[in-house]
């Protein structure tokens, strides 16, 4: 069975066969973990013998567990995560349909499942030697790479199971939210906690709702299949051998 070290969590609306571009798909696994299943995983294999795992993705508090969908990473040894989430455009540059490169986040979500270390003792930092790269360094650039015209800043994280209000949007603004997202924080966490390194992006599907609303013109299904081509390059980038060292790597 071919190795593979690279999951790409997608969390976007995508036609059924859009993912063929990763190659073909040659198993299907779900894996259980200490916090619930995690999958079904797809592992899919391109002619040239590159291996990835891909998983459809939501993270939200009524589906899987955050802390079950890395710990089953670290289960099949994976050492690299690109999340792709569908997000909100809070800054009012912005626009929709827009791929946004992740290197920070704010985290609004329930903190009992944003650590493996949960029953550590009241007041135990367990992440600060790392909070400087949550977001991998290297995985980030290789995603101003591939798009290079794509703006970068700062998710915010939440698990609502709503749209925010134009308040809350304005509110997020202020914390120097540039989007809101809902399934790349607390993956990026857990990630940091197991040595995995991760990559967060994000396509503004709407703005955010102190903003005008815009009639669609097919941006936002133009972008997504513009990201599904490139997923085969960055594929092929992130099987490289890690030189970070925003994870600890075996």
């Amino acid at each position: 069975m071919p190795n593979a070290t690279l999951l790409i969590l997608v969390a976007v609306l995508l036609p059924p066969r859009a993912l063929d571009a990763l190659g073909q798909l040659v198993e299907e696994r779900v894996i259980l973990t200490p916090y619930g299943e995690a999958g079904p995983l797809a592992l899919r294999v391109m002619p040239d013998g590159l291996a990835t795992w891909v998983q459809p993705y939501s993270g939200l508090p009524t589906r899987t567990d955050p802390r079950a969908t890395i710990y089953a990473a670290r289960q099949l040894g994976v050492r690299r995560i690109l999340n792709w989430d569908m997000g909100i455009g809070l800054n009012t540059l912005l626009q929709r349909g827009e791929p946004f490169i992740v290197d920070d986040y704010i985290s609004w979500v329930n903190h009992q499942a944003d650590t493996f270390f949960s029953e550590a003792p009241m007041g135990m930092d367990v992440n600060a030697a790392n909070l400087r790269t949550a977001f991998c360094p290297e995985l980030t650039r290789q995603l101003r790479e591939l798009m290079p015209g794509a703006p970068q800043g700062v998710v915010l994280g939440a698990d609502f199971l709503r749209r925010e209000t134009a308040a809350e949007a304005r509110m997020f603004r202020m914390f120097g939210a540039d989007v809101l997202s809902y399934n790349l924080v607390p993956e990026v966490a857990l990630a940091q906690e197991l040595g995995i390194c991760y990559a967060g992006l994000v396509t503004v599907s709407a703005l955010g709702a102190d903003r005008p609303a815009v009639a669609a013109h097919g941006e936002l299904r133009q972008t997504l299949h513009a990201v599904v081509d490139l997923l085969p390059t960055f594929a092929a980038m992130a099987s490289q051998p890690p030189t970070c060292h925003c994870g600890k790597h075996e």
